[in-house]
């Protein structure tokens, strides 16, 4: 069973040690969360409505989790008030061995949502998310 935290990993190990922002992470698993709920399954991230979109506070735990595990790295990002994530050699070793033994459709997917969400700007993957899920911007603090 792929957990909610493997595939975290497998989603930074996607970007091999270049960091990703906690709203490129954010959006990654929410768009698991709504568009390859049969790889993830039940107990997955439950999303809610927040400043810049879909939101889930459990992200945060589990990134500090894998952290904690030696996985994950983070650092501030400077002049802003957020951290960035990348992982280390050793969850590179971790998200390998978790990927053999992952759905390879959801892995596929995984990747290729991680390459359009480290593709766009911060603007631009808020507008993105919004466009095709306007719900999520019911909280929103976002006017770019």
């Amino acid at each position: 069973m792929t957990t909610r935290q493997d595939w975290l990993l497998m989603a930074l190990a996607r970007r091999d040690g270049q960091p990703m922002t906690p709203a490129q992470i954010q959006k990654a698993m929410f768009l698991m969360s709504a568009e390859a709920s049969e790889f993830v399954g039940r107990g997955f991230y439950n999303f809610i409505p927040y400043n810049y979109g879909p939101f889930d506070a459990d992200v945060y735990h589990d990134l500090d989790a894998l952290t904690t595990q030696g996985l994950v790295t983070s650092a501030p990002w400077p002049g802003r008030g957020w951290k960035m994530y990348a992982v280390t050699a050793a969850g590179l070793v971790a998200a390998s061995k978790v990927k053999r033994s992952a759905n390879a459709n959801g892995v596929a997917f995984l990747e290729k949502v991680v390459d359009w969400v480290s593709s766009l700007s911060f603007p631009q993957l808020v507008r993105a998310i919004y466009a095709k899920y306007p719900k999520y911007k019911a909280n929103s603090v976002f006017t770019g």
